[in-house]
């Protein structure tokens, strides 16, 4: 008897530090029990790896000195980005703020714009944003796209030094990220006919911010 109400314990105590894993992907299978603890997508685990290896491999940044997250690129054209490599961003400010890092979120405008559709505080048009901001050092990284998913290379480079102070390496499989890999390319469609972007065109007007 002893027995049986020790092991119904454990049991307990184990559902009640499980956390749900989802991919985002499928519908979510578990129970309203489950949803006491937000689920967590598996790319939030990728992230804290991450975070965990950038963390430990760190000589230079503390809590004190402010460093921005920018959008991981395409390894193959640097200047090109997708909805992933702004998720993982989105992922690092989370992981690094929640471990007291001094996080600067460069794309807050500094305002409120109330429109119909919303209220937005957030943006990446150049002409909202301030050119110069405090920052000492960036978060930021490649993507590989491979057959069975991404290879994800992240680092931590001082704005002025260029030197790279912390790094990181992971493999994203594909069937954890919650959407078809083939949305990675940027395409577009032109008279009903679709077209792959262009890795040489480059956005005008953009903005350069300087430490």
């Amino acid at each position: 008897m002893k027995k049986w109400l020790l092991m119904a314990s454990v049991l307990t105590l184990t559902a009640c530090a499980y956390s749900p894993i989802y991919n985002g992907k499928d519908s979510y299978s578990g129970s309203k029990f489950m949803l006491m603890e937000s689920p967590r997508h598996t790319m939030d685990y990728f992230v804290e790896s991450l975070t965990e290896e950038l963390v430990q491999s760190n000589t230079s940044v503390s809590s004190r000195t402010p460093i921005a997250v920018a959008s991981f690129v395409d390894l193959q054209n640097l200047d090109a980005t997708n909805w992933l490599g702004n998720s993982v961003s989105e992922g690092f400010i989370h992981q690094l703020q929640r471990r007291g890092f001094k996080v600067v979120d460069f794309k807050t405008t500094g305002s409120i714009q109330v429109t119909s559709q919303g209220d937005f505080v957030l943006s990446r048009d150049w002409k909202d944003l301030a050119q110069e901001q405090q920052i000492q050092f960036v978060l930021t990284g490649t993507m590989l796209r491979q057959e069975g998913g991404v290879l994800v290379n992240a680092r931590v480079v001082g704005m002025q030094s260029r030197i790279v102070v912390a790094s990181a390496q992971g493999f994203l499989p594909a069937d954890r990220i919650g959407r078809d890999l083939d949305t990675l390319n940027q395409m577009r469609t032109e008279d009903g006919v679709l077209i792959r972007s262009d890795p040489s065109m480059t956005t005008p007007h953009t903005v350069i911010l300087r430490p």
